[in-house]
């Protein structure tokens, strides 16, 4: 994930966020039983985020507290905020916080989306690898003018691919 934090304190970062919005929502809570309408709905919209955020860390330090760093996680789980919510989180949630724990949740989320980034990267090519090590798949690949046309493009971009083709012939 991110080279500039031990994967240690991105654990300990993130589980401090997790114990945040555990609070959080707890507020939210209390808040909303004052509140009708759309300022209601506001806050159901910023307790489901939060509930999807902290599932999101909890899946990564799932995958981190060893120190693997294996991206077993799950993208969907990760990706706690829709994009068409993402004004909630930005103008109405951010404001709220103090600045330390703004600056904490922004750290705490760009080690989200850098794992989300890698994890959608590793899957990519897990796919990849497996796609191109099943005879079946090979041969449905084979079959597919487009697909073919998509590989031959990428081994002419490589050199050391094309000479290595090249020579076989």
């Amino acid at each position: 994930m991110d080279g500039s934090m031990e994967i240690k304190e991105q654990v300990m970062l993130m589980r401090a966020v997790i114990g945040r919005k555990i609070m959080e929502i707890d507020e939210f809570d209390e808040k909303i039983t004052n509140l009708k309408g759309d300022e209601a709905e506001k806050y159901l919209d910023m307790i489901d985020f939060l509930k999807r955020d902290i599932g999101g860390y909890k899946s990564i330090i799932e995958d981190l507290k060893d120190g693997s760093n294996d991206l077993t996680g799950d993208l969907w789980d990760i990706a706690s905020l829709p994009e068409d919510s993402l004004h909630l989180y930005t103008d109405f949630y951010l404001p709220i916080l103090s600045e330390e724990d703004r600056e904490e949740d922004t750290k705490a989320m760009e080690l989200k989306a850098k794992y989300a980034q890698d994890l959608a990267k590793s899957y990519v090519l897990h796919i990849g690898r497996m796609a191109l090590t099943d005879p079946n798949v090979i041969d449905m690949i084979l079959a597919n003018e487009q697909l073919v046309g998509l590989i031959g493009s990428a081994v002419l971009d490589m050199p050391e691919l094309l000479e290595a083709i090249e020579k076989q012939l």
